[in-house]
């Protein structure tokens, strides 16, 4: 709103999109924010149950106010204060125990304000709370509200991925269709939007609300309003000249929940289902010599409405809640309906959340194109390589073209095709119609630790009468994946080698689908670096491209989950038809990428027989070269967790045989993590705070009951996290050895990715702080590893490579505290590719103290692995690791640059005469004491005896450094702290 008043100049509404914080609501719709969407017909309403309720709204900084209006609701505020703050100091501007409601006027006569508050002490309802319309603040600032920015699109520039977007709820545009979808309509005071992206996450961008992800905040904005309300897109594009007499085509690569798509004016198509792509030609429908509009109607879900099974709140001592009726709408971001693991997201991530573009060309388009191996015998000397694509012609007449096909830039073929009118077609070329198909000593791929990820070009191009009309390029990679079902258990071979799958689910990229390239590639090399090679992609909740590229790029194989839940986390999809024509457009995009390992048709149950037969069927004849399993956890699977924190014991007698797709850990964070996601005052002791992050249900408690008989009660939260890393290390480590140890199928943890600020379910956290349980993992998935069988009481090896291991050595040494020997055995070994090999038994009897093993596989003087664990005491408890005296740890930093990346190699010797526990390198801002994040370790809280000396690598992006103090900080459960400045030049 723009006023002008006289004695003053040209005021905006400056409350308006701004963050409220509200002392409570009724229900999750009707919040603070409300108050200052400038509609009166949204409003806030605060619980009945106490009448002491307060309202703050935040102009984000100090402005000068005119007046103040406020819209009381029907149920309105008999005793209330009004204050104003600035600079920390509040006035009363107002104060009546006798209020009347209606609509009440303020004159603060040009103050300087940065907060409003209303502090409500009672309402004239005594059953209901206090509500408000609408908060209003007339001010002199600069308006954020500005003329949208138009694309120039020109064939060197397609992509509408930018924040030159807006994006406005329907509860908020009275206007037609037709005027909103067509040039000249005035968008500019909508709300900026940015896609790929959400629109929850546009309103947080634009500062109207405050962070989703902090606290409780979530709880902070309504549900109706972002879930329950369709919203408007809208874009202007400006086309180059260069572009007349082209075919232009628009694509959508994924819109959440359903879409209406229009072009000045023309409504071109709906999209249905949050996984479906779209194209369309707009040639005919755009103008080259002035602005055009593209406008995109988003509509909500249709059962975004919580059941009355859901916990809307988590609390200590929840139930869990997990999924909801949100299912009856698959395909869709059935994972932001709330899980164990994450909050409902507000707006059930709706949105246009995938990539948008034009494509210039002619009428015949190349789709989907992809490469498909087969080796002629098992010495991988020959591949045989099938091309396949479709082409799809968007006239109304047949064309006569050719295809042509270049591979890696060497082998060049070329076919006649007939595409007749409005067909899409499909092509295929292979080794009968082109010997140069079968390709001799070929490069391979390989998952990550058995080789190389070799990835090659596929150049295509289709050309009528001389000209281009369409051209693709994609990556693929030559490898034969083969599935073989062995007592009852799926294991895969790749090359003929059979993968030890190790890995862990994703149940979300990001809360509010904010992730792109760069997050993608980050995330999944953390997973390589960990020594994965699968990411479980859970009910199919990560479809970005850049994911699937970054997994080809780094080695990750997919177990790739379609979009069915656990049947007691959502019911079934309503629409058969809709969930498989997305199905049927994943298959198509997914299948060129040499990651892609198999299918999975459902979480934790069998599919309705129609789906399960539709999917299997479609699966085989749109891809053909990779497996489809029914179900997650049955059959040749096996899973459901446990999700609780087990003893090593535990795992090493009752997992690691088979293919698991899901073993819990609960990995809480560091401390600084605890600070980011929390308020101070919220930290300790455990509160539901604590529950809204996700402590809540009985295996949180548990493993709070594990850590304190294990290692003692805790006193703060700092305490609590220390010896949480400690209980991460063991339990982690052991989930993955019992794996190595039974040589089963695979081990899939739950979770990896960590898709908001939790104390459960992962590796790294949200901010890529570490936990100890990444180390552990990263040590217990080393491709050959020394390790300690608990169960079997044996010094075992394993050797997950392609090359036999021949004349090493094991050596095994339990030491006291002191360092002093207690026992210690040495022997010769030798391993054979793939497999897993005994040594000697451990000869231990459990000691008054806690004792400590370290294991040595050294060939020719190098060490092929190390590991180290701390033996519990007589008691089965590690009380006295409180005990251990501090250890001084000396470091010797050897700095360099790498391109663009500081890096150093860091020496840390034990110079004390005790055991030094679980000691991690961080780098922090000297200033402001916040971890520089992400940094890549090749190690991380490591143990060094009395005398030793361990090397730490890592690597950090200097923009990260960039006008920052960086000091080095030592930090260990038993070592005297460290801090040394760097140096980042």
């Amino acid at each position: 709103m723009i006023f002008s008043r006289q004695g003053y100049s040209q005021e905006n509404n400056i409350a308006q999109y701004r963050i409220v914080t509200h002392s409570s609501s009724i229900d999750a719709n009707q919040t603070g924010h409300l108050v200052v969407d400038g509609n009166s017909k949204t409003y806030w309403e605060a619980h009945y149950k106490d009448k002491n309720q307060f309202l703050l709204i935040d102009l984000n900084s100090k402005q000068k106010a005119n007046t103040l209006t406020i819209e009381w609701g029907v149920n309105f505020a008999t005793e209330y204060t009004i204050s104003i703050i600035s600079d920390h100091k509040s006035e009363e501007v107002f104060s009546t125990d006798n209020g009347t409601g209606g609509n009440q006027v303020l004159d603060l006569q040009g103050k300087e304000v940065q907060f409003v508050r209303i502090d409500i002490s009672d309402v004239n309802d005594t059953v209901r709370g206090c509500s408000i319309n609408e908060v209003v603040v007339l001010g002199q600032n600069n308006n954020r509200f500005k003329p949208s920015e138009v694309n120039q699109i020109s064939a060197n520039n397609l992509s509408l991925n930018n924040s030159k977007w807006r994006v406005q709820s329907t509860a908020m545009v009275n206007e037609s269709v037709a005027e909103i979808s067509n040039t000249g309509y005035n968008d500019t005071k909508w709300i900026p939007a940015k896609v790929p992206g959400t629109i929850l996450g546009d309103y947080y961008n634009f500062g109207a609300l405050p962070d989703p992800l902090y606290g409780d905040n979530m709880h902070q904005i309504s549900d109706e309003f972002f879930s329950g309300n369709d919203f408007w897109y809208r874009t202007e594009v400006q086309f180059s000249s260069e572009l007349a007499n082209k075919k232009i085509y628009l694509n959508f690569s994924g819109i959440n929940y359903k879409s209406d798509i229009y072009i000045n004016g023309k409504q071109l198509g709906r999209i249905e289902g949050g996984f479906l792509r779209g194209e369309y030609e707009v040639s005919d429908f755009v103008n080259l010599d002035k602005p055009n509009t593209i406008a995109v109607l988003v509509h909500h879900n249709d059962n975004w409405v919580s059941g009355t099974f859901k916990i809307l709140k988590k609390k200590l001592g929840s139930r869990i809640s997990n999924g909801d009726m949100l299912g009856l709408d698959g395909p869709t971001s059935l994972a932001s309906a709330g899980w164990n693991w994450l909050p409902i997201i507000k707006g059930r991530n709706n949105g246009i959340w995938n990539n948008v573009n034009f494509r210039v060309g002619g009428s015949i388009s190349i789709k989907d194109p992809w490469v498909s191996t087969k080796f002629q015998s098992k010495d991988l000397k020959k591949a045989d390589l099938t091309i396949s694509t479709e082409l799809k012609n968007s006239s109304s007449k047949a064309i006569n073209g050719k295809l042509i096909a270049r591979l890696n830039g060497k082998i060049r073929l070329e076919v006649a095709v007939t595409v007749a009118a409005n067909e899409t077609k499909t092509v295929i070329l292979d080794k009968s119609k082109f010997s140069k198909l079968s390709i001799k000593k070929p490069k391979l791929w390989w998952p990550n630790g058995y080789g190389e990820q070799i990835l090659q070009d596929l150049d295509l191009e289709f050309i009528v009468d001389g000209k281009i009309s369409d051209q693709k390029n994609i990556k693929y990679g030559i490898r034969e994946l083969e599935y073989k079902i062995q007592e009852g258990v799926l294991f895969i071979y790749c090359n003929n080698t059979r993968i030890l799958l190790k890995g862990g689910n994703w149940g979300l990229p990001e809360a509010m689908m904010r992730m792109d390239y760069a997050g993608y590639d980050l995330r999944v090399k953390l997973h390589k670096d960990a020594n994965f090679n699968m990411i479980r992609n859970w009910i199919g909740m990560t479809n970005h491209e850049e994911f699937y590229q970054a997994c080809d790029k780094y080695g990750v194989l997919i177990f790739d989950d379609f979009w069915l839940a656990n049947p007691k986390n959502g019911p079934n999809p309503n629409n058969l038809d809709l969930f498989m024509e997305n199905a049927k457009d994943k298959i198509k995009w997914v299948r060129k990428h040499p990651s892609l390992a198999f299918y999975c048709g459902r979480n934790e149950g069998i599919p309705l027989l129609e789906y399960d037969q539709a999917m299997k069927k479609q699966t085989e004849l749109l891809d053909g070269t990779r497996h489809y399993v029914q179900n997650s956890a049955a059959g040749t699977l096996s899973g459901y967790g446990p999700y609780e924190v087990k003893t090593p014991e535990w795992y090493f007698k009752r997992r690691g045989a088979t293919l698991h797709s899901e073993i819990g850990i609960i990995a809480i964070p560091e401390i600084e993590s605890l600070r980011k996601m929390m308020p101070k005052k919220d930290l300790w002791p455990i509160s539901d705070m604590w529950s809204v992050h996700n402590y809540q249900d009985s295996r949180s408690h548990k493993y709070t009951d594990d850590l304190e008989e294990r290692y003692g009660k805790a006193t703060s939260a700092v305490d609590y996290s220390n010896k949480a890393q400690l209980l991460n290390y063991e339990t982690g480590k052991a989930m993955f050895e019992t794996l190595q140890s039974k040589q089963g199928s695979g081990m899939i943890l739950w979770m990896s990715q960590s898709a908001w600020p939790s104390l459960i379910c992962q590796l790294y956290d949200h901010y890529l702080e570490y936990t100890a349980s990444y180390f552990a993992v990263k040590k217990g998935s080393s491709n050959i590893h020394a390790f300690w069988d608990i169960d079997r009481n044996e010094i075992r090896v394993a050797n997950n490579t392609r090359e036999d291991i021949k004349k090493a050595t094991i050596k095994a040494t339990i030491f006291d505290a002191q360092g002093n020997v207690v026992w210690s055995q040495e022997e010769p070994i030798s391993i054979t590719s793939t497999s897993v090999k005994t040594s000697f038994p451990l000869v231990h009897t459990p000691a008054d103290k806690v004792l400590y093993l370290k294991l040595e596989l050294t060939r020719k003087g190098k060490v092929l692995s190390d590991n180290f664990y701390w033996l519990e005491n007589k008691n089965k408890n590690c009380l006295d690791l409180n005990d251990l005296p501090k250890a001084d740890i000396k470091l010797n930093i050897v700095e360099s640059s790498e391109n663009n990346f500081y890096t150093a190699k860091i020496k840390l010797t034990n110079t004390s005469g005790n055991i030094s526990l679980l000691n991690k390198i961080k780098l922090k801002d000297k200033v402001t004491g916040e971890s520089i994040l992400p940094v890549h370790f090749d190690d991380d809280y490591v143990s060094l005896l009395p005398n030793e000396v361990k090397t730490i690598n890592i690597k950090v992006d200097k923009k990260y450094l960039k006008n920052k103090n960086v000091e080095m900080h030592l930090e260990g459960w038993n070592t005297k702290g460290l801090k040394l400045d760097i140096n980042k030049k």
